[in-house]
């Protein structure tokens, strides 16, 4: 338990320090090089760690997409360059970047698909094509932490928080109930330890931090910047998707006989183990945040 704090206290004053640097090229590169990792622990979890030739550009891809996304051109200068005067908006940004996003993950399915066909003797296609599907939604995710930490101006921070929050709050709100009073399984064949109470516990945990952060950022800021009822609502739903996200990387972890995905931090696991429940969170919370407001 002491070494598993310890490492979860380094780990959040490392977080901390790259958030002081959300708005530079430097925070893109930090969660390119966790999803590159994460993408990396993947694929030894399938065992086609020596697949380099698989495993290079799937790791590229997790580390260059939020990268490239720091230099992508504003959509309303495009508009101005073809001589149209319509001002960008951000759900314009959002259509922008997903077209963009779509592209690349097709040219990056049809690179790796052609290796495949060549190495097919030697790689089972199945454990591939999963971990190529993870390695488009890992790049989906560490894109979508860096379009929140540049795209919201002095609220990019604030939005970073509340991603962070719906992932990791909701984790930590379904073990206390599960542990206190967890009597009904909720998925034993996946994990074990997971309850529907723990599951109750974590959305209302999530509804109330976020109610809460509503709350205070309208006091802070003496205005009302966020709507209170909208918050609690989109804590529950990150609730639900970080448990997606944390069964599908349990699931696999099971399939492949192992305890963790890496050791990166000494009680917690690896990147994956950390993260697993922000794959989904992200993209739904940069999504709500552009479409919503």
């Amino acid at each position: 338990m002491k070494t598993r704090i310890i490492s979860g206290a380094v780990a959040l004053v490392l977080l901390a320090a790259v958030i002081a640097l959300h708005n530079t090229v430097v925070f893109n590169i930090a969660f390119g090089l966790i999803g590159a990792l994460m993408v990396c622990e993947l694929f030894r979890a399938e065992k086609l760690e020596k697949e380099f030739t698989l495993l290079i550009p799937s790791a590229a891809f997790a580390l260059f997409w939020p990268v490239i996304l720091r230099f992508l051109p504003d959509p309303g200068r495009v508009y101005s360059f073809i001589g149209s005067e319509t001002n960008a908006s951000p759900a314009l940004w959002l259509v922008f970047a997903a077209v963009l996003y779509i592209f690349a993950a097709f040219a990056y399915i049809v690179t790796v698909t052609t290796v495949l066909l060549v190495r097919h003797r030697t790689v089972s296609g199945g454990a591939f094509y999963l971990c190529a599907a993870c390695t488009a939604l890992i790049s989906l995710c560490m894109g979508s932490i860096c379009e929140i930490a540049s795209r919201f101006g002095k609220m990019s921070v604030a939005y970073l928080a509340l991603t962070f929050m719906g992932s990791w709050v909701a984790d930590s709100g379904a073990y206390f109930a599960g542990t206190l009073c967890g009597k009904h399984k909720l998925c034993p064949s996946i994990s074990p330890k997971k309850t529907v109470e723990g599951l109750i516990g974590g959305a209302v945990t999530n509804a109330a931090a976020f109610a809460i952060f509503a709350a205070a950022a309208n006091h802070i800021c003496k205005e009302k910047v966020l709507d209170i009822l909208l918050c609690a609502a989109v804590g529950v739903v990150c609730c639900l998707l970080g448990l997606l996200g944390d069964l599908i990387a349990s699931l696999i972890k099971r399939e492949c006989e192992i305890k963790d995905y890496g050791n990166i931090m000494p009680g917690h696991g690896g990147a994956m183990d950390r993260f697993d429940s922000v794959i989904y969170v992200a993209p739904f919370m940069y999504a709500v945040l552009v479409l919503v407001g």
